[in-house]
């Protein structure tokens, strides 16, 4: 069955999220992205490499942005659907 032929696919819609904070490296300047960090942690900057502690983020916010978007659902662009 030749490529031209097949039916296309129907676009994915999202069944989840995350959200990524950026940290600037206090080192090099580097925006640093991490996945919600929730607990004081260290990040390391992916390009000068050095550490440097972050400051968390709120968990009761997190899991307000998301129940708002319905975990990704609710931000669909309507005009896509």
């Amino acid at each position: 069955m030749s490529e031209s032929s097949r039916k296309p696919l129907t676009p994915v819609k999202p069944v989840g999220m995350e959200v990524i904070f950026l940290y600037p490296c206090p080192f090099c300047g580097r925006e640093v992205p991490l996945m919600a960090p929730t607990q004081p942690a260290m990040a390391q900057c992916d390009e000068c490499r050095r550490n440097f502690p972050i400051v968390p983020v709120d968990e009761r916010t997190l899991r307000y942005v998301k129940i708002m978007l319905a975990n990704g659902r609710a931000a669909i662009d309507p005009d896509f659907l």
